[in-house]
């Protein structure tokens, strides 16, 4: 009573149904789990003081954040029918989850001199309460990467260096309510997924393209791909940007430091 939950007592588990198994997210550095309700208040003939009524259906989402030190499962539920259930496991046993949560976004950043970081988005569609549980297996199969394990392939990369390098891709999910029911009857899929990329690079030969290029040609036909390892080269993520197009390039340069060139492409599947 009055005491205080710290991290280590705090974990975040995911029920993976393509291994058919229950495991621990590794390297979290932050969680959020919250719900909202649309409220109106409501004028009534004769009532002064107005009467609070229910203004929608009520949004539930879960965000993490965590650093992409093994092959984590999230990234295989981009699709159609892949529904998550998680909890938020205290130590003692109790937790707190869902049963019905749908991948809405999805990033990785790759820096020098840094962890991968990923952060991840999710809806949930039933209702967010105490006593779901998740739990399963702890991964230990960690792997550090390094700046020296991460390959990142685009316009520019083989003569000059690629200093960071951040990766999204979005899902976008379509909830059909129903009379008589607090939880959507369906969820549908709305493709495509769209997909962005950033790379940062320092110059060494390169300019801007022609700034109409992507109006005449260019479209689709880029080639955006990155590869995360461990330090012993265990493959960790492999992503690419199908059907990528260069939308916008920004050179910057200052006095005190080097110049630089930042490569923007969007993509879908």
């Amino acid at each position: 009573m009055f005491g205080s939950k710290l991290n280590y007592e705090s974990h975040f588990f995911i029920f993976d149904s393509i291994r058919n198994r229950g495991c621990e997210l590794s390297g979290v550095n932050s969680i959020e789990i919250g719900y909202q309700n649309a409220a109106n208040t409501t004028n009534l003939l004769g009532y002064e003081k107005g009467v609070t009524t229910i203004g929608g259906p009520t949004s539930q989402e879960v965000s993490l954040s965590w650093n992409l030190i093994y092959n984590d499962p999230v990234i295989s539920y981009t699709g159609a029918n892949h529904i998550i259930t998680g909890s938020f496991n205290y130590n003692n046993n109790a937790s707190y989850g869902f049963e019905s949560g749908y991948l809405t976004s999805y990033s990785v950043n790759c820096a020098v001199g840094s962890i991968p970081k990923v952060n991840a988005s999710l809806v949930v569609y039933d209702e967010l309460r105490s006593g779901v549980n998740a739990s399963g297996i702890e991964i230990k199969n960690v792997h550090i990467p390094s700046q020296g394990s991460i390959t990142a392939t685009c316009d520019n990369t083989t003569t000059n260096r690629v200093v960071g390098f951040d990766y999204s891709l979005e899902m976008m999910r379509k909830p059909y309510y129903t009379l008589g029911s607090e939880t959507p009857v369906e969820v549908k899929y709305i493709p495509p997924i769209k997909y962005t990329a950033s790379v940062q690079l320092e110059v060494d030969d390169v300019f801007l393209e022609s700034g109409y290029s992507f109006l005449t040609t260019g479209k689709e036909e880029k080639t955006v791909s990155l590869a995360i390892n461990s330090r012993e080269g265990a493959s960790l993520r492999s992503l690419t940007i199908p059907k990528a197009s260069l939308v916008g390039e920004q050179l910057s340069a200052s006095a005190d430091g080097l110049v630089r060139l930042t490569l923007n492409y969007v993509g879908h599947s």
